[in-house]
């Protein structure tokens, strides 16, 4: 947005003194005037500049603060605006044993619901503690400490920061 007000302002201020210059003198006061046009150089070079990270973020803003992976498994994380992070059930099937769906919302009732983008079928930290706490599986017990430590804590901290 910034960008584009410089490159409005140049434009109107260069115009402006172009065509009093060519106003006042013709041709060659536009020749004298032409120098004005080097204020278009700084946001043009600024966009060109610009573009290799404005492209890469096009490209990855479908990910934006929901990449997360754990042990070269990728886990699709949508963090709510109280901090609540929800992890699709499909990604915590690659790690430990769940039942379906529905019967995950009888067994950790408000930990267990439908959404994100795309919505699909998501466990909360909390719910997923509460489901896998009683597995005997090391990699459960890694998995649940790497949820709490990379996932959860770093969510509290920046909701209380906002506050």
């Amino acid at each position: 947005m910034k960008l584009a007000l410089n490159i409005a302002f140049a434009a109107a201020v260069s115009a402006a003194v172009l065509y009093a210059g060519w106003h006042v003198s013709g041709p060659f006061g536009l020749v004298l005037t032409a120098p004005v046009l080097a204020l278009f150089g700084r946001p043009i070079v600024d966009i060109i500049t610009g573009y290799h990270r404005f492209v890469g973020r096009l490209a990855m803003r479908r990910y934006e603060g929901r990449y997360y992976e754990f042990r070269g498994r990728r886990m699709d994380i949508h963090v709510d605006a109280d901090a609540t992070c929800w992890i699709a059930t499909d990604d915590v099937r690659k790690i430990a044993a769940l039942p379906a769906d529905p019967v995950l919302c009888r067994v950790a009732p408000g930990g267990c619901r439908e959404l994100g983008d795309p919505p699909m079928w998501r466990l909360s930290t909390d719910g997923a503690t509460r489901v896998l706490s009683k597995s005997t599986d090391p990699e459960v017990a890694k998995f649940l400490t790497w949820l709490d430590r990379e996932v959860a804590l770093p969510a509290r901290n920046r909701r209380e920061r906002r506050m």
